[in-house]
Formats: structure tokens, C-alpha cells, sequence
């Protein structure tokens, strides 16, 4: 595996594009449908999940709340 720091995020984690075999983790992992495209730090995933919710699949296979607005609303 191979990481490489993107940018970081308000508490100072690294934001990071991993690789194995050549491969995009967040890529495979937003098109399979166990996670979403974040357009906070990048739109690289966004069609990813589209594709991933024209087919239903995943988390697209029924309802559910975004994580960010989830995290925003228990803060809040």
C-alpha cells in the first residue's frame, strides 16, 4: 500500500489518496458503495457515486443519513 498526504483536515489529520497494486482504495471503495465521495477535499470520487447509486449499491440500497450531516447535527 502506498498513501500520499493530500491535504489536511481542521484537526491536522492527514487527508490521503491510497494505492495497492495500482489501485485507488477510496475509488474501488465509493464505486462498491461502503462509502461516499467527501467534495469537501475533492471531487475525484463524485462519479464513482453516481455509478454506485444507479446501481443501489452499497449503502445506496437503501436510506441512510450523510456522515457530515449526521456529525453536524449531533454537534449541534
Amino acid at each position: 500500500m502506498a498513501c500520499e498526504v493530500e491535504d489536511r483536515d481542521r484537526y491536522g489529520r492527514a487527508v490521503s489518496r491510497c494505492q495497492v497494486g495500482g489501485a485507488d482504495v477510496g475509488k474501488a471503495m465509493v464505486r462498491a458503495g461502503p462509502a461516499l465521495a467527501y467534495r469537501h477535499y475533492s471531487t475525484r470520487y463524485v462519479g464513482d457515486e453516481a455509478e454506485a447509486r444507479r446501481r443501489e449499491a452499497g449503502v445506496w440500497a437503501g436510506t441512510f443519513e450523510e456522515p457530515w450531516d449526521w456529525r453536524g447535527r449531533k454537534r449541534g
